[in-house]
């Protein structure tokens, strides 16, 4: 009987946070950049390189032909060992107003610090050199900003599709991240944003370096978000598709868990209750069913839990996603979700606990 308490009171509170969600994302109306207001904000992107041959180029196109170009271009070097520095030399042809760094510390969050301590501007936008962001993703956070001032802006990201299956099934997944973190900064609690499309004013983010947690490898964008919302600073979402970059999923199962494993490793430095709360919860109800599937194995009667518990969360979370999926463009919603719903527990399980035990080192 205590079982079956147990799993009532998860289920309900997990009921309660994706409710919250929904209804963060739903009070958040679209925003479209208004074509004839007049914008002279002055702006600095910042992307930390290392060893982005590959991509950088096609990166350097889609700011080039961004619609808003008074824009200053900050790339970092963080000791490449392929053409990426040639590859950024080359870009001073194409900017008018660009700065090229090589990195002195190592890794990517103090590749963005230098960057971001040498920017001429006050707001300043970070983006990945994966990513490829939309024509009109500048002029549109620009906007928001003078619109809506704001300490900090989560921007959408979304994951490109090769048509695999394995890609469809991360591009869900990271949608469901995504949203979670919109939908919970349109209730009020933002938990969790993305240094792939993330905007912040350069104030902001002096006064907070010395919390950023340089200790560890990642969390440049969470420990920010943290750091801002403890002193009371406003952090919004930019619901708008004009805001979208496009990020590449993990080309193998191993680079994905890895990836995985290095953002949950952050989650001891957490101090923000609503992130806390989250990830605690989404782990509980993640090891909850694993635990009902090992026991079903040994004695059937758990079976009687498993089916109640699995199909709740299933239903939750394509209800969600299902409510998100028009902007984030998914496809066959239902049936990933229910892929997804199968291999979750497992994953979140393995990735929460192995990255509470092992921190990752490297970038």
């Amino acid at each position: 009987m205590w079982l079956l308490y147990i799993s009532i009171f998860i289920c309900l509170l997990y009921l309660i946070l994706v409710a919250a969600f929904t209804i963060g994302w739903k009070r958040m109306p679209l925003f479209e950049p208004n074509e004839n207001e007049l914008i002279q904000s002055n702006v600095t992107v910042v992307v930390a390189c290392k060893n982005e041959e590959e991509y950088l180029p096609r990166l350097l196109s889609c700011l080039s032909s961004q619609s808003y170009l008074n824009f200053e271009l900050v790339l970092v070097n963080d000791h490449s060992a392929d053409n990426t520095g040639l590859i950024m030399e080359n870009a001073k042809s194409i900017f008018r107003d660009i700065q090229l760094i090589n990195a002195v510390g190592f890794g990517k969050k103090n590749a963005l610090k230098e960057g971001i301590l040498n920017s001429r501007n006050d707001l300043i936008i970070t983006t990945d050199a994966d990513c490829s962001p939309v024509p009109n993703w500048i002029e549109t956070i620009v906007c928001f900003s003078t619109n809506f001032p704001t300490d900090l802006i989560i921007c959408p990201v979304r994951l490109s599709e090769n048509g695999t299956f394995f890609s469809r099934l991360q591009a869900l997944e990271f949608t469901s991240l995504v949203a979670s973190g919109a939908g919970a900064a349109g209730a009020g609690m933002p938990i969790m944003c993305n240094g792939a499309n993330l905007a912040f004013t350069k104030k902001a983010w002096l006064e907070s370096q010395n919390e950023l947690h340089a200790e560890d490898q990642s969390g440049d964008d969470v420990f920010l978000l943290q750091s801002i919302q403890k002193r009371g600073g406003v952090v919004r979402f930019l619901k708008s598709e004009s805001a979208f970059v496009v990020t590449e999923p993990s080309a193998s199962v191993p680079s994905f868990f890895k990836q995985r494993r290095r953002w949950a490793s952050k989650a001891p430095s957490y101090t923000n209750w609503p992130i806390i709360l989250t990830s605690c919860l989404v782990l509980i109800i993640s090891i909850l069913e694993v635990l009902l599937v090992v026991s079903s194995i040994f004695n059937i009667k758990y079976l009687l839990f498993l089916f109640p518990v699995f199909s709740f969360k299933c239903f939750v979370d394509t209800f969600f996603i299902i409510i998100v999926s028009r902007f984030f463009d998914l496809r066959q919603v239902i049936l990933y979700s229910f892929l997804l719903s199968l291999l979750y527990p497992f994953y979140i399980s393995f990735v929460g606990v192995s990255a509470l035990m092992f921190k990752s080192r490297h970038w």
